[in-house]
């Protein structure tokens, strides 16, 4: 048994079947066994060999090569595989992705999700308050107990580390200033992929296209 050329097949739609390997095998070319005695001069039959191949799925056609890159479709015109337009969708996905893996703030790691976000949204107004109303300062970390007696006499937040980091009022502000600007720069660099055409195929795991 040999083995053949690899082929790869496309479906009608150009989307990659996948790559098959076929071989030669040997077939029987005497059903009953020589006779005996041998006549004289008698020698064995050629060898036949035929093609045996894997099922190929109904409706394949084959091409001369494989795609580069998982996704990609096969262009009949250009006989070759090209990347599908990325879609706004698509970069709107990678957009909430990326603003909801979370953002660094004063060299701590905090997480980013949407509970996440509304809760530091109320934070910072609570520190906005304290502030503007009741004066809070920096370095007072009970600056919670100026708007709640029942509150804590040490202001901290929980990092995606699960650490506990202290705040006062002021940094507090800056927190949540902080947040806003992470996700108002993913929306905008999302903004600027969407008005380029085409939107480069590398979108998502390129770092020069996100803050």
């Amino acid at each position: 048994m040999y083995t053949l050329s690899e082929r790869f097949y496309r479906d009608t739609e150009g989307r990659f079947l996948g790559s098959f390997i076929g071989d030669w095998v040997k077939q029987p070319t005497q059903s009953e066994p020589p006779p005996d005695p041998l006549p004289e001069g008698w020698e064995p039959p050629d060898e036949v060999y035929v093609e045996v191949w894997p099922d190929i799925p109904a409706g394949a056609v084959e091409v001369s090569l494989a795609p580069e890159r998982a996704g990609q479709i096969y262009d009949q015109v250009a006989s070759v595989w090209m990347d599908p337009p990325v879609t706004a969708a698509e970069v709107d996905a990678e957009r909430d992705r990326r603003i909801g893996a979370g953002f660094t703030f004063e060299g701590v790691l905090y997480q980013s999700d949407k509970e996440a976000r509304e809760n530091i949204m109320g934070a910072h107004k609570a520190a906005s308050d304290a502030m503007m109303l009741f004066g809070a300062q920096s370095g007072d970390l009970a600056w919670r107990l100026l708007l709640d007696p029942a509150g804590p006499e040490v202001f901290e937040w929980i990092a995606s580390d699960n650490s506990r980091v202290p705040m006062d009022a002021p940094t507090v502000l800056r927190f949540g200033y902080a947040a806003l600007s992470h996700k108002a720069s993913h929306i905008f660099a999302a903004s600027d992929l969407k008005s380029m055409d085409p939107v480069p195929v590398d979108f998502a795991t390129n770092p020069v296209y996100w803050p």
